[in-house]
């Protein structure tokens, strides 16, 4: 769920919402005209863009899925995909009023979806991120793009402050613009360092120089080869750092996505949505934090799957952004990885289609995708 504007042809519906990655994006390279590093990326892959508009959903929508595998992690357990199509079936039902059916589950090799992927179309698309793994990333360029970003925000920079202080890890005390971008990049170099830690079951660093981890990797693969699939979940841990539309929650946990919404250009609908169960799943100290499990407890995984599948679905089926500070709204993607008590409070009810301007079907503007050289 990443953050993005808004549309006039901005993200998150033209204005940025609070949110990025687990939350989204119009295109890897921001599909929308929000800022002018995403613009000038978009009109170099894209020329002039086409925007997608709102699919003509027949009942029920038929959505096809595939589970990409990363054998450096652990495999979920056989049954867990099974339960959580279940249970985000009927979440959809109860919070978009959509029937939705989910094909039998795939499963292929992460390694295959990023097939199309080649060392010069990655060596290009690493420009727009910044080299946390190995150090070389320009931290003043970091911290002028994510101010510059924040402001493209809707949300008033008092309200952006007070949501994040009491998460946030620097001594920097936000008070402003610049200061409040300081403190929003300590902290996510600071997290970073954690997940760069973290090993996968082969013993070696789990964030390796493949581009899987990488919230860009994601929203290109599917323009370089073709993803037959409406929905794709995998195992794999999304954790990067990007000059291109950073977000306070992305920045918060230190770059991680707990799910998105990419350009697709072999989808039914020119999008797929993505669900990562790491976040979900990992019994890791850092992860564990973030979710704020207390000692013996447990996060339900199927229902924090179900919900973030659902909130990417919304995405792709409705274009709907993220209402900041709606607690009632799937739609509002959940604090740091607080995945249980942002389920208690989702209410369908309280939060029906509509009811904002970020919570209204449209709102995000995807480009048209196209296969690209």
């Amino acid at each position: 769920m990443r953050e993005y504007p808004k549309s006039s042809v901005r993200r998150n519906s033209g204005a940025l919402g609070l949110s990025r990655r687990g939350l989204l994006f119009s295109s890897v390279f921001g599909a929308f005209s929000g800022a002018a590093s995403s613009q000038n990326l978009l009109q170099r892959l894209y020329g002039q863009p086409k925007y997608l508009p709102l699919p003509a959903l027949e009942s029920p929508v038929a959505l096809r899925v595939v589970y990409a595998h990363n054998p450096r992690i652990a495999r979920p357990p056989p049954e867990l995909v099974g339960q959580i199509l279940q249970r985000a079936s009927d979440m959809v039902k109860t919070h978009f009023g959509l029937s939705i059916t989910f094909s039998t589950v795939a499963e292929k090799p992460l390694v295959d979806l990023f097939a199309g992927i080649t060392d010069t179309s990655w060596k290009n698309t690493k420009t727009f991120i910044f080299d946390a793994k190995y150090g070389t990333g320009n931290r003043k360029r970091l911290v002028q793009t994510t101010q510059q970003s924040l402001a493209r925000n809707q949300t008033a920079l008092n309200q952006q402050i007070a949501f994040a202080s009491p998460h946030l890890l620097s001594a920097t005390v936000p008070t402003d613009a610049p200061t409040f971008s300081q403190a929003l990049i300590d902290t996510q170099l600071l997290r970073y360092a954690d997940w760069l830690a973290l090993q996968g079951v082969d013993g070696q660093r789990l964030l390796d120089n493949t581009p899987y981890n990488e919230y860009l990797g994601w929203m290109s693969a599917p323009l370089l080869k073709a993803w037959p699939y409406e929905v794709v979940i995998t195992n794999q841990l999304m954790a990067s750092v990007e000059y291109l539309e950073n977000s306070i929650h992305s920045a918060l946990r230190g770059g991680v996505s707990v799910g998105l919404t990419t350009p697709s250009y072999a989808s039914r609908y020119g999008t797929a949505s993505v669900l990562t169960l790491f976040p979900m799943l990992s019994q890791d100290p850092t992860t564990r934090a973030l979710r704020g499990d207390a000692a013996g407890q447990a996060t339900d995984a199927v229902e924090a799957a179900a919900a973030i599948l659902t909130h990417e679905i919304g995405h792709q089926l409705l274009h709907l952004g993220h209402p900041f500070g709606q607690a009632a709204c799937i739609m509002s993607p959940p604090e740091l990885l607080r995945f249980s008590q942002w389920t208690r409070q989702l209410n369908a009810q309280a939060c029906q289609v509509g009811n904002s301007p970020e919570n209204t079907a449209g709102v995000v503007r995807f480009v048209e995708p196209k296969k690209l050289p």
